[in-house]
């Protein structure tokens, strides 16, 4: 044999070695898959084998049928039995080996492919006819000889707005729902006072807009987002008119028709009348999470309930430019929803979650801590005033302090051609399917405002100890614009360990200057007025030597649509206008409110 043919030889001998590790590596996480789950979500061990899974058609109401999947626990002839409605294909395969591992603690699992979607029948309209479908399958459920009488929910996002949509007429049978990262206002999670949330909805009808999902349809998301007019985006980016999208364009006022519709405010009614005992799952950086806390503070059953919250995103995961000294988990917090589960439908005792108690995790804590009320209302709150109008554009910033100083104005250029981009926060989506578009949600560091010209800053004096930002901060803002009608958005930053994290962002309009305002309010051009911006709550330890600090600007895209600078109708708007930004501050025109403690 020639050199070069031993040489071939050895090279083939390596790589069927090569190949042989990854068949075996590949194989044995096949096989033991559920036991290295088990031991990385931190689970006790498993009860029960694995039985069987089988397919089903589910009769609906009007004939339509929807497939489901049953999974069964070894040797059990009836289980506590665990409802899962997706409407996701990439979610599939990750929820049936949920299903199965459920199995592995004595729970059957039924996981189904709601209305349109996979193998189901019918056709996709969003939210529709979840209320209506859901109860005909829980009815069906509630027949199946495999069930014990005891089911419950579980499920993120849509999945959970399956669970929400009939919380409130579910039968005795259901014994409690684990619903994570969504609400059913959604008007609290569409509009920020007048500005459309583009990297939530705009994303979302992207991915979505009929049967499967468009995981490659990254570029039309950012091109529909920036497209004018907006309302006609979704021909030329989502492949078809889509009337929900739409109506929610059209429905920028908080009075407008649509949020008074008969769904909408059957929605909105359910909390309130909702009696099954829930485990919420919320976090600090969902885009979600003003919507889920408005269910939270409304739920009729609240006192039987428990809150979760952590500093996740829409995935459950953290992100951003935070590191933690805790173990916050990740994904669904499986040990907290299993001790739930088997508290609910099998009556063993909980250990670590309490009825009607709230967890928090937020960026800077140490431990995991518990409240009877989340937020506080009876905290003492911290007046910072804005001032140094004339320092506001360079890297110094201007001030935040306890005293107001005398007053002042400056001035920023606002071209809606330029928009200053969305960097973290918690009102994105689009990073959970449109990965290549590099937008990373939670708190992100911002950086040196003074490299735009459009951005003013203002910032506190070093904090002497650590300090603990528990609540919702608010932002009164004394403006003036040559425009009819125009944006401000503020950041709450936390400068802190060289770094100048985003705590949060909030905005405001002149047309939707307050949350009072249910109707366009008109505003004549270079008229002194004031707007008002409500942050978010949140649970952030500040350390010592911590400097707060405040962005001001009039844009922050793709999170919120880029104001034209016009008056009327934003989705409807052909153009945009330049507008002179004038802000105002000393004598207490422009002030910051804080829930501090020390």
């Amino acid at each position: 044999m020639t050199k070069y043919g031993r040489l071939v030889r050895r090279v083939f001998k390596w790589l069927a070695v090569i190949v042989a590790v990854v068949v075996f590596v590949v194989a044995t996480i096949a096989i033991f898959r559920d036991e290295l789950f088990r031991r990385q979500a931190k689970l006790p061990a498993f009860t029960h084998e694995f039985g069987s899974s089988s397919d089903v058609m589910v009769p609906m109401r009007d004939g339509v049928k929807l497939h489901a999947e049953v999974f069964q626990p070894r040797g059990v002839e009836k289980a506590p039995t665990i409802l899962v409605r997706n409407p996701y294909i990439p979610l599939r395969a990750l929820e049936r080996f949920q299903c199965k591992v459920m199995t592995r603690y004595g729970y059957a699992c039924v996981l189904q492919d709601v209305r349109g979607q996979m193998d189901s029948e019918g056709e996709w309209q969003p939210i529709i006819n979840e209320r209506n479908d859901g109860l005909d399958t829980v009815a069906w459920l509630v027949a199946q000889p495999f069930v014990d009488g005891n089911i419950a929910m579980r499920g993120p996002s849509y999945l959970t707005c399956v669970q929400l949509a009939m919380a409130d007429q579910l039968p005795p049978q259901v014994k409690t729902l684990v619903p994570s990262v969504f609400g059913v206002d959604f008007r609290l999670s569409s509009y920020e006072r007048g500005l459309f949330r583009h990297d939530l909805l705009t994303a979302w009808a992207t991915l979505m807009p009929e049967r499967g999902m468009r995981l490659t349809a990254s570029a039309d998301y950012l091109k529909a987002a920036a497209y004018l007019p907006a309302m006609e985006a979704d021909e030329h980016f989502m492949t078809k008119k889509l009337p929900w999208y739409r109506d929610i364009l059209s429905a920028e006022a908080p009075g407008a028709a649509y949020w008074h519709t008969e769904q909408q405010r059957t929605f909105r009614e359910i909390p309130g009348k909702t009696t099954v005992p829930m485990l919420f799952i919320a976090g600090f950086f969902d885009p979600f999470f003003a919507a889920q806390m408005d269910v939270w503070n409304r739920l009729g059953s609240r006192a039987e309930s428990s809150l979760v919250i952590g500093p996740w995103n829409h995935l459950n995961m953290t992100s951003g430019d935070v590191t933690y000294d805790v173990d916050t988990g990740r994904l669904d917090p499986w040990p907290l929803m299993l001790e739930w589960f088997d508290h609910h439908l099998k009556g063993k005792p909980l250990v670590t979650l309490k009825k009607g108690e709230v967890r928090t995790l937020g960026p800077g804590d140490h431990v995991w801590r518990t409240h009877l009320e989340w937020p506080d209302a009876t905290k003492p709150v911290t007046t910072l005033h804005l001032g140094g109008a004339e320092a506001s554009q360079a890297c110094s910033g201007g001030t935040l302090d306890a005293a107001p100083t005398t007053s002042a104005s400056t001035t920023y250029v606002f071209d809606p051609k330029d928009p200053v981009p969305s960097r973290g926060g918690a009102a994105m989506l689009s990073f959970a399917f449109f990965r290549s578009l590099g937008i990373t949600p939670g708190p992100v560091d911002q950086g040196d405002s003074c490299a735009r010209g459009d951005v003013l800053t203002f910032k506190g004096a070093p904090l002497t100890e650590e300090t603990k930002l528990s609540g919702a901060a608010h932002l009164t803002l004394s403006v003036s614009s040559t425009a009819p009608d125009t944006a401000f958005v503020a950041r709450l930053i936390s400068e802190q360990d060289g770094k100048a994290l985003l705590i949060r962002e909030g905005a405001a309009t002149l047309a939707f200057p307050t949350a009072q305002a249910m109707e366009a309010q008109p505003y004549t051009p270079g008229t002194p007025t004031s707007v008002e911006v409500d942050f978010w709550p949140i649970e952030w330890v500040l350390p010592k030597g911590a400097k707060l600090r405040v962005d001001l600007t009039s844009s922050s895209f793709p999170v919120l649509h880029t104001h034209s600078n016009r008056a009327g109708p934003w989705a409807t708007q052909t153009g945009a206008d330049v507008a002179t930004q004038t802000v105002r501050v000393g004598d207490g025109s422009s002030v910051l409110t804080l829930p501090l403690t020390l």
